[in-house]
């Protein structure tokens, strides 16, 4: 019998972070997200786990007023 449990674990991450090229000057906004999930099914311990990871331009936000960000920096 090989049936799939509902995950006994589950769990997020979001990491947000502004990088300077030395190069370039320009500043990188990186956001990385993660998902684990933990279950037993027959008896054997499955893990899932995904990523992704997006950059921008983080002198955009500076061109919207009133919009939240890495001002001053």
């Amino acid at each position: 019998m090989n049936t799939t449990t509902a995950p006994f674990h589950s769990s997020s991450r979001t990491a947000m972070s502004v990088n300077t090229d030395p190069v370039t000057g320009q500043r990188v906004q990186t956001m990385t997200t993660s998902q684990l999930h933990l279950a037993w099914v027959a008896g054997e311990l499955r893990i899932a786990c995904k990523a992704s990871r997006v950059q921008m331009d983080a002198a955009r936000d500076k061109a919207r007023p009133g919009a939240r960000g890495m001002r001053g920096l």
